[in-house]
C-alpha cells in the first residue's frame, strides 16, 4: 500500500514531463472517443428518421396484396375481400391502424400539360397517422371523406402541369373491363415531401376510385401500423398463415433500399469504431515507447536503488492509465454534451430527403454503447501499454546504466 501511495503521484508528475507529446497523444484519444460517440448517436438517427420516413411514405410497419400485384401493380391485380380472421386481426392490438387503398396507375391531364401518376384512392379518416398525407397539405384542404370529389397533388407535379390549387383536371385509368376510364377532378389541396413523392403521386377517397375503375368494393393493398416496430416480424407470419392466397410483406421488404441503406450504417459506425480503437491504441504505444527509451537511465537507477521490476511495471501501467482516462473522460463528457444538444433535433436541410431520411433527425444517447466506448478504450489503453512497460521493466540495471555512461 505504501508503494502505491508513492508511485500514484510519481507517475502523474512523471505523465507531464512532457507536456507537449503527452497532451497531443490525449488529444488523439480525446478526438477518437467523442467521434464514437457523436458519429454513432447521429447515425443512428439517420438511420432512424430513414426508417420512420419509409413507413409514414405510404408503407407502414406492413402491407397485403393480391398476388403479382408488385410485380405488375394493374387493376387486374386487386383483392375482392380479406378473410375473416385476418379481417380480425386488424382490428385488434398490436396492430394499432390500417387502411385499404386502391392503387393504379394513371395519366393525369391539364389545359396545358400531362404526366403519368401513381392515383391512390384512399379512406382519408384512416390515413391519418398511418401516412404522412394529412401533415403534408400545404395549399388547400385535406379529403373530407372517401367520397370526397376533390384531388390532391403534389406541389412538384402541379409545377410540372402548370397547374394550381382551385383548377380542374382530368384522371384516366384501366377499368376492370380494360377500357379507359376519365373522370374531371378539381384540385383541393397540394401537398409536399419526398420530391419524387410529389412528382408521382395523387390521392382521390376510395370510392370516387372504385366508381371510377368500376370495381364495386374492391382495393389493391391494405397498409398497417403496430404498436412496436419488434413485433413486425411476428405480426407478419401470422397473417401469411392465415391468408396463405395473400401476399403479405413487412416494411424492409418493401424498401429494399432504406434497409440496405440502414444496415450499411451500422457497417459505418462498426468500421469507425474500430479505426478509432486503433489510432488509440498505436498513437499510446508510440507514445509511451518513446517515453520508455527516453527515460531508460532513470529506470535504471530505480532498479539499482531497489525498485522491483513490477514496481516500474506498474508505473508506467498507471501513467498511461492516467492519460487515457482523462482523455477518455473528457471525451464522453463533450461528445454526450454535442449529442444533448442536439436533443431537439438537427436540420439537415432539404436535401436529406432524397436519401430517404426525414429532414430533421433526433440523435439520442444509447447510453449501453456510451459506457462500452468508454470501458473498451480505457482496457485497449492500459493493454497497449503492456509491451513498453514490460520493455522498461525488463531492462537490466548494469546494463542500462552502462550505456547510459557510454
Amino acid at each position: 500500500m505504501d508503494s502505491i501511495k508513492l508511485i500514484l503521484p510519481l507517475a502523474w508528475r512523471n505523465l507531464w514531463r512532457n507536456k507537449r507529446r503527452s497532451l497531443l497523444t490525449m488529444l488523439a484519444i480525446f478526438v477518437a472517443v467523442m467521434s464514437m460517440v457523436t458519429l454513432g448517436a447521429f447515425m443512428r438517427a439517420w438511420a432512424d428518421a430513414s426508417i420512420i420516413e419509409a413507413i409514414n411514405n405510404l408503407t407502414g410497419h406492413g402491407q397485403i396484396h393480391a398476388p403479382e400485384y408488385l410485380d405488375d401493380p394493374n387493376i387486374d391485380h386487386r383483392i375482392k375481400s380479406l378473410p375473416q380472421q385476418l379481417n380480425e386481426h386488424l382490428q385488434q392490438a398490436p396492430i394499432t391502424q390500417f387502411a385499404k387503398r386502391v392503387r393504379v396507375p394513371a395519366m393525369l391531364r391539364t389545359e396545358r400539360e400531362s404526366a403519368p401518376i401513381e392515383l391512390l384512392g384512399i379512406q382519408p379518416k384512416k390515413e391519418i397517422g398511418l401516412s404522412f398525407i394529412s401533415e403534408a397539405i400545404r395549399q388547400g384542404r385535406y379529403l373530407k371523406d372517401n367520397e370526397d370529389n376533390g384531388i390532391l397533388l403534389g406541389k412538384k407535379l402541379a409545377e410540372r402541369l402548370q397547374t394550381q390549387l382551385g383548377r380542374r383536371l382530368v384522371v384516366m385509368s384501366q377499368g376492370k373491363d380494360g377500357s379507359i376510364k376519365e373522370r374531371g377532378f378539381k384540385i383541393v389541396g397540394l401537398f409536399s415531401g419526398q420530391p419524387a413523392l410529389e412528382k408521382s403521386l395523387a390521392f382521390i377517397g376510395i370510392d370516387i376510385a372504385r366508381s371510377l375503375l368500376q370495381i364495386e368494393q374492391d382495393f389493391s393493398e391494405v397498409a398497417f401500423r403496430v404498436e412496436q416496430e419488434s413485433q413486425v416480424a411476428a405480426i407478419i407470419e401470422q397473417m401469411r398463415g392465415q391468408a396463405p392466397e395473400l401476399d403479405v410483406q413487412a416494411w424492409d421488404e418493401l424498401e429494399p433500399f432504406t434497409k440496405a441503406m440502414v444496415e450499411m450504417n451500422d457497417g459505418a459506425i462498426l468500421i469507425w469504431i474500430l479505426v478509432s480503437f486503433s489510432v488509440v491504441s498505436f498513437g499510446l504505444i508510440n507514445t509511451l515507447l518513446m517515453a520508455v527509451f527516453e527515460r531508460m537511465r532513470e529506470f535504471g537507477l530505480l532498479q539499482a536503488l531497489g525498485m522491483k521490476p513490477r514496481w516500474l511495471l506498474l508505473q508506467i501501467l498507471i501513467e498511461s492509465s492516467f492519460m487515457v482516462l482523462v482523455a477518455t473522460v473528457a471525451g464522453l463528457a463533450v461528445g454526450i454534451g454535442i449529442v444533448m444538444a442536439f436533443n431537439d433535433g438537427l436540420d439537415l436541410g432539404i436535401g436529406a430527403s432524397y436519401f430517404g431520411a426525414a429532414q430533421i433527425v433526433y440523435p439520442q444517447m444509447d447510453w449501453s454503447e456510451t459506457i462500452f466506448i468508454g470501458v473498451t478504450v480505457l482496457f485497449l489503453g492500459v493493454l497497449a501499454s503492456l509491451y513498453p512497460a514490460l520493455k522498461a521493466a525488463r531492462q537490466v540495471p548494469v546494463d542500462v546504466l552502462t550505456r547510459a555512461t557510454n
